[in-house]
């Protein structure tokens, strides 16, 4: 009985000696950088007007996203809305001769 406890014991200390020296050598990985607020509302600004909303990149904080990032797009997608309502209600109106 004694050698299993014995071998629990080891085993653990191998375990956590190997996750310690794998996380001294490899690290927590790559961190990115920051991206730079202005390309990246460009760049943003370009995918809504070009329809592609996959190519939208939001940097991310804390707690989410960065919100004006977030705030920009959604402000620029209900601009093309507006925009395409009116468009709509002046092709849909009848035409007065």
């Amino acid at each position: 009985m004694f050698s299993w406890v014995l071998l629990i014991i080891v085993l653990a200390a191998f375990v956590v000696l190997g996750v310690w020296f794998w996380g001294s050598v490899f690290g927590r990985g790559e961190v990115l950088p920051p991206l730079d607020p202005d390309e990246t509302r460009r760049l943003n600004q370009e995918a809504v007007g070009a329809g592609d909303l996959d190519s939208v990149q939001f940097e991310l904080v804390y707690r989410g996203y960065r919100p004006e990032q977030v705030d920009d797009v959604i402000g620029r997608l209900s601009e093309q809305l507006k925009e395409a309502e009116v468009t709509i209600a002046r092709l849909s109106s009848p035409k007065s001769d």
